[in-house]
């Protein structure tokens, strides 16, 4: 959930903030494309908060131990006071990533696919991932998850069976740019002070507190509460309103270094995938919700061996709505957005010297990879169509080491957050 903007007039300054963000981002990284990351102050200030958060999730920890070794608490009292406690370490201190298990790659399955993943890893500099995980989404993403703090790749498959080849090689080159970058680790030594104040609103009832605690209140009166009932529900709103605003500060200080991250990424795209095909899958992310619901119409006159050219008609027949979207994205960006506009990150590669692919994938490689997908690809159908794969139906038809979908998937689609 995002955090409360407030008012109309906090909503306009944050556009107006994020604006200036971005073109200075822009301009400076046209400058000199090829500059190192840097961790910012915003950062230093984060971690230093994360720290923190941690420390006092540690010393409620602690007390909550301490309670029970002092003598003369009644009994009630102690419990009162300990499970108080761990709902303030529950809250404070963020558990890690899991992996979906359900959904990860076995390591007897998708030969070719791993071995692309393997060789733009190595393309963009950086060790392959540890786990490879395939969801119904539409993005593409890496984290650290597990006390090991191994590495993750998610693809959605609506996503990879969207795009292009050579898009596909663009988005997992960005991918492997945020490993190189250190982004995820930076992500996890700043994961308590980011999400501190989304959990605290979420804990307290989350958006339009005060609406909701003059409700409660009258509801309270209503039913005999009285004082007491008022004051618990406005104690209530004021803790949301003041974890809200906190998380807005945190957001200004996190987003500007998010969307250097993600420019840094896309340069990344450039250099092994190419200018072409950067730009090419940009596009075709813009047109992807489009793209979707032109499937959901047709699913029940296809069959799901037809999904790439389905989705090749969707996208010529969406190809108009670009230049709309991409002017759409500069309105839904403020100074709290992850990630800057697509419009941006488009004009930022536009802008520099044309880059041709460091990484050349045959066709007859594609063939095999898709071989792999097509488990996914009858998966997909069957998602839009409304039903769920029957038991073992999308085993059958893959070749050897072709990649199954083991899990439910979801049936909608979520937000591109590539």
């Amino acid at each position: 959930m995002a955090p409360y903007r407030g008012t109309r007039l906090l909503s306009r300054w944050g556009f107006r903030r994020g604006r200036v963000l971005d073109d200075q981002l822009l301009a400076e990284l046209t400058r000199n494309p090829d500059q190192l990351p840097r961790t910012s102050r915003g950062q230093w200030w984060l971690m230093g908060v994360s720290v923190l958060i941690v420390l006092v999730a540690l010393g409620c920890l602690c007390g909550a131990v301490l309670v029970w070794a002092r003598e003369g608490w009644p009994a009630g009292v102690r419990v009162l006071a300990s499970l108080g406690l761990l709902a303030l370490v529950a809250l404070l201190f963020p558990a890690p990533l899991q992996v979906p298990r359900g959904a990860q790659i076995p390591q007897d399955q998708g030969r070719e696919l791993r071995r692309l993943v393997d060789q733009v890893a190595a393309a963009v500099g950086t060790r392959s991932p540890d786990a490879i995980v395939i969801d119904m989404s539409l993005n593409a993403g890496v984290a650290r998850f597990g006390w090991r703090q191994q590495t993750l790749l998610v693809i959605g498959a609506p996503l990879w069976a969207m795009l292009p080849p050579a898009g596909r090689l663009s988005v997992l080159a960005h991918e492997f740019g945020h490993l190189v970058n250190k982004d995820p680790m930076r992500s996890v030594l700043t994961l308590p002070a980011r999400t501190f104040g989304d959990r605290a609103v979420a804990a307290t009832g989350g958006r339009n507190p005060w609406r909701r605690a003059l409700a409660g209140a009258d509801s309270a009166t209503w039913h005999g509460a009285g004082v007491a009932g008022v004051l618990v529900h406005g104690t209530l709103a004021l803790i949301n309103t003041v974890t809200a605003t906190v998380q807005l500060l945190v957001d200004s200080a996190a987003m500007p270094d998010s969307r250097r991250a993600e420019y840094l990424a896309d340069l990344k795209a450039r250099h092994v995938g190419g200018s072409e095909a950067f730009v090419a899958s940009a596009e075709r992310l813009l047109i992807s919700q489009g793209i979707w619901q032109d499937l959901w119409d047709c699913a029940p006159r296809m069959e799901a061996s037809e999904l790439g050219e389905a989705i090749e008609r969707a996208a010529h027949h969406r190809a108009h709505e670009v230049t709309v979207l991409r002017q759409a994205t500069l309105r839904a960006n403020d100074l709290w957005s992850s990630h800057p506009p697509e419009s941006d990150r488009i004009a930022l590669v536009e802008a520099l010297a044309h880059v041709e692919p460091s990484v050349d994938v045959s066709q007859e490689r594609w063939g095999v990879i898709d071989l792999e997908m097509s488990g996914w690809y009858a998966h997909i159908h069957h998602v839009l169509l409304g039903t769920r794969d029957p038991i073992g139906a999308s085993e059958r038809s893959p070749g050897r080491g072709a990649v199954l979908p083991r899990h439910e998937g979801r049936s909608a689609i979520g937000d591109v957050v590539v």
